[in-house]
């Protein structure tokens, strides 16, 4: 079977008809089987899933023991709310177009519902363009489940959540209930059941009246029992329903918050602190970096010019000494002659030329001219500020690399407070949020009570069917049913022992099957383990090279996954079905390493078409790129917050081809 193509019309998010192209495309001779839809939360991808289970296994797509009433109730919520508010009498329709082969027939066949608010589901199937008029629903409804039975469908039809109940399931129910939906089991206990009725019934008509009387009171009792149990079930399950929507309620009003910028809310007065303080080390920084520019720090500007001009008052203060000096001795040569004169009087004249030409020599007069003319004092604070600009310059640089730093805290500071909503719209979105919990809860209550009661009714039934075993084994030793009694044991035991074997064998089949695609899809350290099934409780255990038991609760949330769709995979071929396989949101609770061996081992080589639906979290740009050889084509769901509608284009996030899947018109 490979699905061709599925049209919605007015369905769950989709308003008005859109005609989405399934089959896997070609390259050259090869066939790529994998359809990627890419969509956000919420966008509409778990309705691709839900529409092509409802097109395919009508009722049983929403559970096993589902009224009619219940079933319309459904249909009429998924009809698109924009619909319901636009038109009078919307309808809503389901079609998937298929190809499948049949004793080398091949056909290609397109089932059709529709349903409106007020009327029964209308089903029709054509066969080749041709309609197959002779058929009633309840008839096209059995040939879809000859197709795809129900309990098979669960294995190549499933999502995130399914994959999380069966790496959460430590008792095997689900794996029990699924290999015996396989292997025709649950038939043979119903045959079972239908042998006790009837010994039930051989052996009331062989009672006498008042063993009669007494049996037929317990009987109604217990019925009346089991269908009180069977409301509160299905009640159970509506309210397991809500709940289900409810959820999905609160992880978008959840993802709203956060898109508005909740988790900037949280921190946005600690924020606001953290900017009121970094303003006020920028006052301090600026007024400090003011400090240092009005001192010494402009000398630092221009060290060069600086230098030369100490140079030059340091050759200005030796001229003005060298003349200090010249001055203060011509002022007491007059008086030194005389000295000389009358102590050296004969050789006054020769002495006083030799000291004239000592001191004419030393005391040479220097041609430079002194025009700056500074002070001492004045000369000395120059230096000493010529020093104290060095310092200022270090200051300065880290003043200003503190101020840039701050500055730019600030501005990140800032921006988180730019990305907090308004208060008043983040109390709305939180009060809510609040509603969606407050009755969330409301119904997990109501869950809780119809299971306490569907449980509590169940066990009076079963009290009464003891009861009737006892009554019923009283009549058995009557010689007008022994014999009957006898074929009855005899089948019971062919059936059981037929049933035990055929579990068996097919017990082992799935082991190694369990084991092949677990070692494919786990890391490389798990690849020698091995998978041991136990027939009655089709309890799994994973063990070792060393044939020692693993603890599965011991397992990360990745490795019970990865363990849940090796299981899955395992089934699906034991089956012997060939369908395709669709998956939504499948990777959420996986590391890397498990991810990049689903990409690359579990979804290119599930089935002949694997429709994959995915968040860009999940099927990031690597995994896509990982995948790219084995894609066919990829579709964009994107949701419209103001129509609450959505539409596909084809595409995935960052990559966008031509549209081929596009809403047309009415």
């Amino acid at each position: 079977m490979i699905f061709k193509t599925l049209s919605l019309e007015n369905f769950r998010v989709f308003d008005g008809p859109h005609n989405i192209d399934l089959a896997p495309r070609r390259d050259g001779l090869l066939s790529k089987p994998v359809v990627l839809f890419g969509g956000l939360n919420g966008a509409g991808k778990t309705s691709i899933l839900t529409a092509i289970r409802l097109a395919l296994l009508g009722r049983k797509a929403i559970g096993n023991a589902v009224s009619k009433k219940d079933f319309n109730e459904y249909l009429a919520e998924q009809i698109n709310k924009k619909a319901v508010k636009d038109t009078t009498d919307p309808v809503a329709k389901v079609s998937l177009e298929f190809t499948h082969t049949h004793q080398g027939e091949h056909s290609t066949y397109r089932v059709v519902r529709n349903w409106s608010l007020d009327a029964d589901e209308s089903l029709i199937l054509f066969k080749n363009d041709v309609c197959e008029e002779s058929l009633t629903t309840e008839q096209v409804q059995s040939f879809l489940h000859e197709l795809v039975p129900p309990g098979i469908g669960d294995l190549f039809f499933f999502d995130g959540e399914k994959i999380a109940e069966l790496a959460e399931d430590d008792t095997g129910s689900y794996l029990k209930e699924a290999v015996q939906k396989l292997l025709g089991i649950d038939v043979i206990n119903r045959l079972s059941d239908d042998l006790d009725i009837y010994i039930k019934q051989i052996s009331q008509k062989a009672a006498d009246a008042k063993t009669v009387k007494v049996i037929g009171e317990l009987e109604l009792e217990k019925k009346e029992l089991l269908l009180q149990a069977n409301k509160e079930r299905e009640s159970e399950d509506q309210v397991k329903r809500k709940l289900a929507d409810l959820e999905l309620h609160v992880r978008e009003a959840e993802q709203k918050i956060q898109d508005r910028g909740g988790a900037w809310a949280k921190t946005k007065n600690d924020e606001k602190d953290k900017a009121s303080d970094l303003i006020k080390h920028k006052a301090i920084l600026e007024t400090k970096l003011l400090g240092e520019l009005d001192g010494a720090f402009p000398l630092a500007l221009a060290p060069n010019a600086i230098a030369e001009l100490i140079e030059a008052l340091s050759k200005e203060q030796e001229i003005k000494e060298s003349q200090a000096f010249l001055n203060k001795l011509n002022e007491n040569l007059t008086g030194l002659e005389t000295v000389i004169k009358s102590q050296f009087k004969s050789d006054s004249d020769k002495l006083l030329a030799t000291i004239s030409e000592y001191f004419s020599s030393v005391t040479e007069p220097s041609i430079d001219k002194v025009e700056l003319d500074i002070s001492n004092t004045d000369f000395n604070l120059i230096q000493a500020q010529m020093e104290d600009s060095s310092t200022a310059k270090a200051h300065c640089k880290e003043l200003t690399q503190e101020l840039i730093e701050t500055e730019q805290a600030l501005e990140s500071v800032s921006i988180n407070i730019q990305r907090a909503p308004d208060e008043e719209e983040l109390t709305s979105l939180y009060e809510n949020l609040r509603k969606l919990d407050t009755e969330k809860h409301k119904l997990k209550t109501q869950y809780g009570l119809h299971l306490v009661k569907a449980k509590s009714l169940i066990t009076k039934a079963l009290e009464l069917a003891k009861k009737l075993e006892k009554l019923y084994t009283s009549q058995k030793t009557e010689a007008s049913i022994s014999k009957a009694v006898s074929r009855v044991d005899s089948t019971s035991k062919v059936l059981q022992e037929f049933s035990t074997q055929l579990t068996e064998m097919r017990v082992s089949q799935l082991e190694e099957l369990f084991a092949q695609s677990y070692r494919k899809l786990a890391r490389k350290e798990d690849l020698k383990l091995s998978a041991k099934i136990t027939p009655n409780t089709f309890d799994v255990t994973l063990v070792d090279a060393d044939d020692i038991a693993i603890n599965r609760k011991s397992m990360s949330a990745g490795e019970k996954q990865v363990f849940a769709f090796a299981i899955l995979e395992a089934l699906g071929k034991l089956s012997g079905k060939v369908l395709p396989v669709v998956v939504d949101t499948p990777l959420g609770r996986l590391d890397s390493k498990h991810r990049d061996k689903l990409v690359k081992h579990y979804f290119p080589e599930a089935g002949e078409q694997v429709i994959l639906l995915s968040t860009d979290t999940e099927v990031d740009e690597d995994f896509f790129s990982a995948m790219t050889h084995e894609i066919s084509h990829a579709f964009e769901i994107e949701f419209d917050e103001q129509t609450k509608c959505s539409t596909l284009n084809e595409g995935y996030f960052w990559k966008t081809p031509p549209i081929v899947a596009q809403k047309e018109a009415v």
